[in-house]
């Protein structure tokens, strides 16, 4: 169930990184469009001045731009929803390493306590000369219990390295993608300015 949950565990991991990498391509995908947007605008803006008479046609390619604004403003609100699910999965893998290290604090004390009977049956095994045979396979179980027990536990924490590491990872990436979405202001804000524009042409 252990090994299961680890795998579980690293292909949510992965998966997580695959959608910040999707985001990353999105974000520049987004990038490009908005620059040739600047350009279609901006070489619009030069017709108006030159074909200030087909004000028919160019209302209608205004609508277009607007049009493609609103995308981009639905493009934007995805890429928050990513970064606000990738927040999420961070957290949920963090609360995943914290019930780990409760168990293997579980199995330490299982662990101390098994060593604490084997101790008692060898102090049994000095004042009962007549039961060392019984008590002889008993102490041959314990021991084969506590290898396994201590096998377990040392697998445990060797999972639990692993996880600590890939949640490093993903919370280094994360950051990374939160800078990158921290430019999310400054392209709403030139959106902004493009809507304007666009409502000022359309009050000439």
């Amino acid at each position: 169930a252990v090994r299961a949950d680890r795998n579980l565990y690293s292909k949510n991991l992965i998966e997580a990184q695959d959608e910040i990498a999707e985001m990353k391509r999105k974000f520049k995908i987004m990038n490009h469009q908005i620059e040739q947007l600047k350009e279609e605008i901006t070489a619009k803006d030069r017709a108006l001045v030159a074909e200030h008479f087909e004000h028919q046609s160019v209302e209608k390619r205004l609508e277009q731009k607007t049009h493609q604004v609103q995308r981009l403003d639905k493009l934007l609100g995805e890429a928050d929803a990513a970064v606000a699910k990738q927040d999420a999965e961070i957290g949920e893998l963090n609360a995943t390493i914290r019930r780990m290290d409760e168990d293997g604090l579980r199995q330490r004390k299982e662990y101390d306590q098994v060593i604490t009977e084997r101790d008692i049956l060898g102090t049994q095994l000095i004042r009962r000369n007549d039961e060392l045979a019984l008590l002889y396979e008993k102490v041959k179980i314990l021991k084969s219990t506590l290898e396994k027990g201590q096998a377990q536990y040392n697998e445990r924490l060797a999972d639990v390295r692993v996880l600590k590491l890939k949640v490093g990872d993903l919370t280094r990436e994360l950051g990374i993608a939160r800078d990158q979405a921290g430019q999310l202001a400054e392209l709403k804000r030139e959106l902004y300015r493009l809507q304007r524009e666009l409502l000022q042409e359309r009050t000439k």
